[in-house]
């Protein structure tokens, strides 16, 4: 049966506000529940429907109900991601694929791994028995207009999406509003700048999005951060004793950005640390890692459903099938081994989980694993057979005006 089509904007503003006796808070709770794509549509019934929906009460509201309402939450939640070549945003509704293919995600037909790790340190996705092959006959768009650069680096917090650009240039994206904002010029932080950091997140005590960049110079490494709220930059005065050598994400959780680092400007051995810098107090605690002997060089920090965890970067050249999840925050006996059943040189986890399923990203390949046993699906998009950048985001009426609350 096909989905039934929704009302048209005129007429359910006729139904809501035609009727004197509709109480206005039921009024907004109705209107809370509704896809984005809708509401935008409706700000053009009326003057009053525009200032509702632009409201910043209304806008909080609208995302808290996703983020509260599991159905709500699945309903709006997106895969965003780039494909390897041309690296442009594009962004897919997994749900609402995997909804109409519930054998995907229900039966036992995934395939099985075998236990072939090969000899070209690759994942070896098309060693492993089974139809491993879901394809997905779905379009997949553009979603915002940006400047014709590479997107370098993908952020995700809160309803909107931050993107590097190959160029340099930061930019916030609404895609669901299709609002997009250049960020100002990071301030320059001096001589002997060797290289960065970069995170996103939203502070929940005040309200904010807040960008952070990690600079290291000689001697340690300082914080940057821009705020939505003033649209400016702002430097950390002080210097932390830490040190890293390529580009890192950083990544958001329980509040807190998080690098794997080396630690210890001037100090001969080669150790590691986790640093976690807190959004809303802007300081900075070190992490206990699950190993002593873990080189920054060789792990990536990460996120794992809703835990931090270390796993292999690919710099050593070896495959491996385990990598290690943080159980409770800051406690380094909850440190716990997880074994996959794919060998992999450079894994990653998405951020989209459902049921017992997780989406991974091997190297360049999306694969659904089931945590139940040694099973999975390679997700095939139609005409991006590899990815390169991805992440999940909510769709939010939140403004890209400085009006943040």
């Amino acid at each position: 049966m096909p989905n039934p089509q929704p009302l048209p904007a005129s007429v359910f503003h006729h139904l809501l506000m035609g009727n004197p006796d509709f109480p206005s808070d039921i009024i907004l709770e109705i209107l809370s529940r509704l896809p984005v794509k809708l509401l935008c549509r409706f700000r053009c019934v009326s003057k009053s429907w525009r200032s509702l929906i632009a409201d910043p009460d209304f806008v909080k509201m609208h995302l808290n109900k996703a983020i509260e309402n599991e159905d709500i939450f699945n309903q709006r939640r997106r895969l965003i991601f780039t494909d390897v070549s041309i690296r442009l945003l594009q962004s897919l509704n997994l749900d609402e694929l995997l909804n109409n293919n519930n054998e995907f995600l229900n039966n036992n037909n995934d395939a099985v791994v075998d236990s072939y790790l090969g000899e070209d340190n690759d994942n070896h996705i098309d060693k492993i028995n089974g139809d491993d092959d879901l394809r997905v006959p779905t379009d997949v768009h553009y979603i915002c207009s940006l400047p014709n650069y590479w997107v370098f680096l993908l952020f995700h917090s809160h309803g909107l999406l931050l993107c590097l650009l190959h160029n340099g240039g930061f930019y916030l994206v609404n895609p669901a509003t299709r609002e997009s904002k250049k960020l100002a010029e990071k301030p320059d932080v001096g001589k002997g700048y060797y290289s960065s950091g970069v995170g996103f997140g939203f502070d929940h005590s005040s309200g904010d999005y807040k960008v952070v960049v990690l600079s290291y110079l000689e001697g340690g490494i300082m914080f940057s951060v821009y705020t939505l709220k003033t649209g400016s930059w702002r430097m950390i005065q002080r210097r932390y004793p830490y040190k890293f050598d390529r580009m890192q994400k950083g990544i958001l959780l329980n509040g807190a950005l998080h690098w794997l680092l080396m630690d210890r400007v001037g100090v001969e051995h080669r150790s590691s640390v986790i640093i976690s810098f807190n959004l809303a107090e802007e300081n900075v605690r070190e992490i206990p890692l699950p190993l002593a002997s873990i080189d920054a060089r060789d792990y990536n920090v990460g996120a794992y459903r809703d835990f931090l965890c270390v796993i292999h970067s690919g710099a050593d050249g070896g495959m491996h099938n385990e990598f290690w999840i943080m159980k409770e925050d800051s406690a380094r006996e909850s440190w716990t081994k997880i074994r996959i059943p794919i060998p992999y040189s450079v894994s990653r986890h998405s951020g989209f989980w459902k049921k017992s399923h997780d989406l991974l990203v091997f190297r360049d390949q999306l694969l659904l694993c089931n945590s139940n046993g040694p099973r999975f699906r390679n997700l095939s998009i139609s005409g991006l057979p590899r990815v390169n950048e991805v992440g999940i985001y909510l769709e939010s009426l939140v403004s890209l005006n400085n009006n943040v609350d």
